[in-house]
C-alpha cells in the first residue's frame, strides 16, 4: 500500500487546511475564531495591567528609581503606539494570519526572555521587543474579527473584545499581585506563555493565509518612520507633562524646547511625506470619511477621559473616607465590571437600531456619571457621607456603563465605514488612538489634579482637585456627544466610495 495515496504523509499544512475547510462549514465557526484570537487580546491586558503591581518589587528588585524604572512602561507604550499603524498596513498587503501568528511568538518569547532578565536595562530591552509582539497583537484582532463577520452582525463581537479588555484589565491586578507574592515578579512573565502557544495553536489552525490580491502597493517605510520618531516624542513630551518640571518657567528649560522643536519637526515631515507620497502610511482621504475622523476624534477623547475616575477616585476615597488601597481597589472594580456587561449588549444593540445611536446614548450616560461624581464630593449639597460614597459608586458604574455604550459601537462605526481592503490599517489607527489617548488622559489629569490640589492630600484639596477634573470631563464628554449628533450618521457605502 502505498501511504501516500492514502494521505498518511501529507504534509502538515495540507492537514491543517482540510481540517480548516471542515471547521469553516460549522456556523460557529466565526466564534471559534473570536474565541482563540481575543485570547490575544486578553493576555496582552493582563500583562499591561498586572505590571502596574509589579513596580514595587522591581525597583527594590533593581535597586532602582522611579524615573528610571517607568521606562518599563513607557518603552513598551512607545513601540506598540508608533508601530500600530505600520503593522495594519502590512496586514492589510501580506495577510493578517502570518502577523497575528508571529505576535504571539514574540510576545510569548520575550515575555520569557524578561522572566529571566538580570538588569534592569534587559528587562527594559525586552518589554520593548515585547511590544513589538503587542502591536502586532493588537493591530490584528480587530480586523480578524471584521473579516469573520458581516457588516451588519459586528456589532457584538466587536463589543465583546471590550470586554475582553475590561476583563483582563481587572484580572491582571489581582493575578498579578497573587503570583508575586507566591513565585515573586518573574511569574507575571512566565504566565504569558501558556496563553501565547494556545493563542498560536488556535490561529495557526483557524486563520487562513493569504496575501492581498491585484497589484500589491508600496510600503511606505520611509513615512512610517517619520510617523515612530513623532508619535514617540508627542508621547514622551505629554508624558512629562504632569511632572514637578513643567510647572510654570520650566517651559523656557533647553531640554524642553528642543523637545518641542523636534516633535513639530518630525510631525510636519510625515505630513508632507504623506501628502506627496502615492501609496502614504496612512491615506489622508479616509480623513474626508466622517465617521472615520469624527469616530476617532471621540473615540481619542473617550480614552482620554478613562484616566479621569482611575487617577482622581483612588485619592479621593483614600484620603476624603480613609479606605485602604484594596478596598478602593474593589470599589474601582465597578467602573470595568459594568463595562463588561454593557460592552456586548451594546453591540447587539448597534446591530438593531444603527451605531449612532448607543454612542450618543453611552455619551449621555458618561456626562451624567461624571457630574454625580462632581457632585457627591460637594457638601452644601445632601450628598456626604455614605450618600455621598453610594453617588460616587452610582456615577462610577454609570461611567463605565457609557464608555461601554459608546466604545464598541463606536469601533463598528470607523471599521465599516473604510474599504474593506484597509480594514487591518483601521484595526491599527484604532489602536494607536486607544494608547495614545490613555497616555494624553492620564497627563492631562495629573496636571489639573495637581494644579488645583497643590499637591496637598488634605480632603478638602483632594476634593477640589477630584471635581476639577470631574467637572472638564463632563464638559469634554458635552462636545463629543456634540460631534457625533451633529456630524455623525451611520456609515454609507457613498461615503466609503468616495474616499477610494
Amino acid at each position: 500500500m502505498d501511504l501516500r495515496e492514502k494521505g498518511f504523509l501529507m504534509m502538515p499544512t495540507t492537514w491543517i487546511t482540510r481540517l480548516r475547510e471542515r471547521m469553516m462549514e460549522h456556523p460557529q465557526f466565526p466564534w471559534w475564531v473570536f474565541s482563540f484570537v481575543t485570547i490575544g487580546t486578553f493576555m496582552v491586558n493582563v500583562d499591561m495591567s498586572a505590571i502596574n503591581i509589579a513596580l514595587p518589587t522591581l525597583k527594590k528588585a533593581f535597586d532602582t528609581s522611579i524615573d528610571t524604572l517607568q521606562w518599563v512602561l513607557t518603552g513598551y507604550l512607545l513601540i506598540i503606539t508608533g508601530i500600530l499603524p505600520l503593522v495594519g498596513k502590512l496586514s492589510d498587503i501580506y495577510g493578517r494570519k502570518k502577523f497575528f501568528i508571529a505576535g504571539v511568538l514574540l510576545f510569548g518569547l520575550f515575555s520569557s526572555l524578561a522572566a529571566t532578565a538580570q538588569s534592569l536595562n534587559a528587562l527594559i530591552a525586552y518589554r520593548m521587543l515585547q511590544g513589538i509582539g503587542s502591536a502586532l497583537i493588537q493591530g490584528n484582532v480587530m480586523s480578524i474579527v471584521a473579516d469573520h463577520f458581516p457588516p451588519e452582525r459586528r456589532g457584538r463581537p466587536l463589543g465583546m473584545i471590550g470586554s475582553v479588555v475590561a476583563i483582563g484589565t481587572i484580572v491582571g491586578p489581582s493575578l498579578g499581585g497573587v503570583l508575586i507574592r507566591y513565585a515573586g515578579w518573574p511569574a507575571i512573565f512566565w504566565l504569558n506563555v501558556p496563553f501565547s502557544v494556545i493563542s498560536f495553536v488556535g490561529a495557526l489552525i483557524l486563520l487562513k493565509g493569504g496575501r492581498r490580491q491585484g497589484p500589491q502597493p508600496a510600503v511606505d517605510y520611509l513615512g512610517a518612520t517619520y510617523f515612530f520618531v513623532a508619535i514617540s516624542l508627542l508621547m514622551l513630551f505629554i508624558s512629562s507633562l504632569g511632572k514637578p518640571s513643567f510647572l510654570p518657567g520650566s517651559l523656557s528649560s533647553l531640554q524642553d524646547v528642543i523637545l518641542t522643536i523636534l516633535t513639530v519637526i518630525f510631525w510636519y515631515l510625515y505630513i508632507h511625506r504623506s501628502l506627496r507620497h502615492k501609496d502614504p502610511l496612512i491615506h489622508l482621504s479616509l480623513f474626508r470619511i466622517r465617521t472615520f475622523s469624527i469616530g476617532n476624534s471621540v473615540g481619542l477623547l473617550s480614552y482620554m477621559l478613562l484616566a479621569v475616575p482611575q487617577i482622581t477616585l483612588p485619592f479621593y476615597l483614600e484620603f476624603v473616607y480613609g479606605y485602604t488601597p484594596d478596598v478602593v481597589g474593589l470599589l474601582m472594580m465597578v467602573q470595568a465590571l459594568a463595562m463588561i456587561i454593557v460592552a456586548p449588549l451594546a453591540g447587539v444593540w448597534s446591530e438593531r437600531v444603527g451605531t449612532r445611536r448607543p454612542a450618543l446614548v453611552g455619551l449621555c450616560v458618561t456626562f451624567l456619571s461624571l457630574v454625580l461624581m462632581a457632585l457627591a464630593g460637594t457638601p452644601l449639597l445632601p450628598f456626604s457621607g455614605l450618600v455621598g460614597l453610594s453617588v460616587m459608586i452610582v456615577g462610577l458604574a454609570l461611567f463605565g456603563t457609557g464608555m461601554g455604550l459608546f466604545q464598541a459601537p463606536n469601533n463598528v462605526a470607523i471599521l465599516n465605514s473604510v474599504p474593506k481592503e484597509q480594514t487591518g490599517l483601521t484595526g491599527g489607527i484604532i489602536a494607536t488612538v486607544r494608547n495614545f489617548g490613555r497616555v494624553l488622559g492620564v497627563a492631562l489629569v495629573v496636571l489639573i489634579y495637581e494644579r488645583v490640589s497643590n499637591g496637598l492630600v488634605i480632603p478638602s484639596a483632594v476634593t477640589a482637585g477630584m471635581q476639577s477634573v470631574m467637572w472638564i470631563g463632563a464638559l469634554a464628554t458635552l462636545i463629543g456627544w456634540a460631534l457625533v449628533y451633529f456630524g455623525q450618521k451611520d456609515p454609507q457605502k457613498k461615503e466609503v466610495r468616495e474616499a477610494r
